[in-house]
């Protein structure tokens, strides 16, 4: 699964990684170092009209179409790949193509058999960018409008399977295109696209247990905690 991530990077750098058009509206970003579900996260997708690719902030969460109420009963912030085209909250944002790439400089991850938080993020890399999901929901009086997105999650590599037995699919750059719909593509082709990132590409280090309260948010919760005592076997 994928319940914090963290982005801390400049928005000039992010613009220029992600090749964002610069004539697209800059989104108002904080640093976050400790983002949970139902906050902000930056998103970017293809706007088909303009023919470039966009950035927004949206609620992490997804709140699908259909919903009475500007939320959800259940947990929408995580969707699995094996079932992004059955579950009912997730697959007429599938079916429509309203992917996007949900940008972080990585995310937190907790070992479920001590609950020790781990940070992960791909090795000598800026960004960690994950496949997503997005959703526009209207309140029925037309007083509100909602984006929304979903973080899709996938069987863990080795590395992270040490921690956990899922993680975010995470897309190389040369991927980008196909998930955002710029390139031509298959469905069975952008399934396979919700794989495991290499293991060999990610790292991971052990965080203080700081990180657990979403109210705590600074450069700090990055910092390793020391060797894990072989806590990892």
């Amino acid at each position: 699964m994928c319940g914090r991530v963290h982005l801390s990077s400049d928005y000039s750098e992010i613009e220029i990684a992600l090749n964002l058009d610069d004539r697209a509206g800059v989104p108002n970003l904080q640093p976050g170092w400790n983002v949970a579900p139902s906050d902000d996260v930056l998103v970017v997708r293809f706007d088909r009209a303009a023919g470039r690719r966009i950035s927004e902030k949206m609620k992490w969460g997804l709140i699908p179409a259909w919903s009475k109420e500007a939320k959800m009963m259940g947990a929408t912030f995580n969707a699995k790949a094996e079932a992004i085209d059955r579950t009912s909250t997730f697959r007429d944002a599938w079916r429509a193509g309203r992917r996007c790439l949900v940008v972080a400089n990585g995310f937190y991850e907790w070992r479920k058999r001590d609950k020790q938080p781990f940070a992960i993020a791909r090795a000598k890399q800026t960004f960690t960018v994950m496949a997503g999901l997005w959703e526009e929901w209207r309140a029925r009086d037309g007083s509100e409008v909602i984006r929304s997105c979903t973080i899709i999650t996938t069987d863990a590599n080795d590395l992270i399977g040490t921690v956990h037995d899922r993680m975010p699919v995470i897309l190389a750059e040369q991927d980008w295109p196909a998930w955002l719909g710029e390139a031509r593509s298959t469905e069975a082709a952008l399934k396979a696209l919700l794989k495991p990132y290499p293991a060999a590409g990610m790292e991971l280090w052990p965080v203080g247990h700081a990180v657990g309260n979403w109210r705590n948010n600074g450069p700090e919760l990055l910092t390793p905690t020391g060797i894990d005592d072989g806590l990892l076997v």
